[in-house]
């Protein structure tokens, strides 16, 4: 098992590069504006709020109700392809390469250790992947029988929403505290000199 993990580390520490970091960047946030200038935009209008997807925070079983009373066929068309079937395959896998790369090159330039659990902190924009495929697939289950929906797969859906959004806001946390260390360091580098000709 170890050995497996240290093959996909080495595979994504060499995405870590600037080029990789900007290619994935570019490629995630590409697909991401797809989603918000035609799927969504779409979806949204119907709805009379925001599509499942982007309620971070996650919906009640009434409002989820609400929504769904609102669906037509075209609309549900649209949901299930491009948007879930094509698009939001796309942008989770993306994102999640993209912040990990993000995460391991930013943990080699400040020469993080590779041992204990802060090492593994490459792995959560993965697992918030995870849940977004999750959540994908508890909406369909919603929007292609919107009037018999049962209450545990609203609740669940619901549930895998919160958990993409508060994995990826920890992703983006973590990203900003190696970023800050990384500054520091840098500073605390770039004075060294001047205090030793003092």
């Amino acid at each position: 098992m170890e050995a497996i993990q240290k093959k996909i580390y080495s595979k994504l520490e060499r995405m870590s590069t600037r080029s990789g970091v900007i290619t994935l960047f570019l490629l995630a946030h590409a697909v991401l504006l797809s989603m918000m200038m035609f799927t969504f935009p779409r979806i949204n209008d119907k709805f009379g709020t925001q599509a499942f997807d982007l309620k971070t925070f996650g919906y009640s079983v009434s409002e989820a109700n609400d929504m769904l009373q609102n669906l037509d066929p075209t609309t549900v068309n649209l949901y299930i392809f491009p948007q879930l079937f094509f698009l939001d395959i796309l942008y989770p896998i993306l994102l999640a390469l993209f912040l990990t790369s993000v995460i391991i090159r930013l943990s080699n330039l400040i020469k993080m250790s590779t041992n204990g659990i802060f090492s593994k902190l490459y792995l959560l924009p993965f697992i918030a992947m995870v849940f977004d495929y999750l959540e994908n697939g508890a909406i369909l289950l919603m929007i292609t029988n919107p009037t018999n929906v049962s209450l545990v797969i609203i609740k669940v859906a619901s549930m895998f929403t919160q958990l993409k959004g508060i994995l990826t806001m920890l992703s983006w946390t973590i990203i900003l505290v190696l970023l800050g260390v990384w500054v520091i360091n840098k500073l605390q580098g770039s004075k060294s000199p001047a205090r030793a000709n003092l």
